[in-house]
């Protein structure tokens, strides 16, 4: 793992930064075959509120191990906090927005860093606020994102565009705003995938949720992402914790 300052200026020379957003650089096993001519594959991965992108370990590990460089940002929302006493769903919006943008300046200042990677088809995962920011980005980057995959977001909407395959997984606890996930028809339009896993939480969805069900949610991944050079983004079932 490598840690990284992204940097809104890419004059990297200079001595002081503006907007630098702290992120953390995995590196795939096989990063030796990695060239600008046979670029490996990307992934960024936004935590959810409170968390940070080291919090996602059993993700980032299987990304990293079937070739992806994961770039995970360090805080969700741009690094704020949110006002107990304002408006909670206007906030979560507001936030979302700022998540989206430290994720643009991140890969700004990473891509330059690491051209042997494919910054032009890029993988997003992110859990709960994280995942309504990679959703916003997604949907308004649609040549640039391949595919999305969130963790129980609940704000935002799920690009609806046959350009980015989408593959959200859904915790049992919580239920999304209206508009957020795609309608059946949607679903077999776009071949987007939503998978639940009954009694799972959505708090539980990082590191020090059960093995149970951090297996569940690698298994619908390796499911969309299988086969690693050329991913189907096939959908996995729904599954059952108990």
């Amino acid at each position: 793992m490598r840690r990284l300052l992204a940097l809104s200026s890419l004059l990297l020379a200079m001595p002081m930064a503006i907007a630098a957003v702290p992120v953390d650089i995995h590196l795939p096993a096989n990063d030796r075959t990695c060239t600008s001519a046979a670029p490996c594959p990307v992934a960024v991965l936004s935590p959810g509120y409170g968390l940070k992108g080291a919090d996602y370990s059993f993700i980032t590990t299987r990304l990293t191990a079937m070739g992806y460089m994961v770039v995970a940002l360090e805080q969700s929302g741009g690094g704020k906090m949110m006002d107990p006493d304002a408006d909670r769903v206007t906030q979560l919006h507001a936030l979302a927005r700022l998540g989206a943008q430290s994720l643009a300046t991140a890969l700004d200042a990473t891509s330059v860093r690491y051209p042997q990677f494919n910054w032009r088809q890029l993988l997003l995962v992110g859990h709960s606020l994280g995942g309504d920011s990679s959703a916003l980005f997604a949907t308004e980057n649609t040549e640039r994102v391949f595919g999305l995959i969130t963790l129980d977001n609940r704000r935002l909407a799920l690009p609806r565009s046959s350009k980015t395959h989408v593959l959200t997984i859904r915790a049992s606890d919580t239920t999304a705003d209206s508009g957020v996930l795609p309608t059946e028809e949607e679903r077999s339009r776009y071949g987007s995938c939503v998978v639940h896993i009954e009694g799972s939480r959505h708090n539980d969805m990082q590191d020090e949720g059960s093995e149970q069900l951090k297996s569940r949610i690698t298994s619908a991944i390796d499911t969309f992402l299988a086969p690693a050079s050329a991913p189907k983004y096939a959908c996995d079932r729904d599954s059952n914790l108990g």
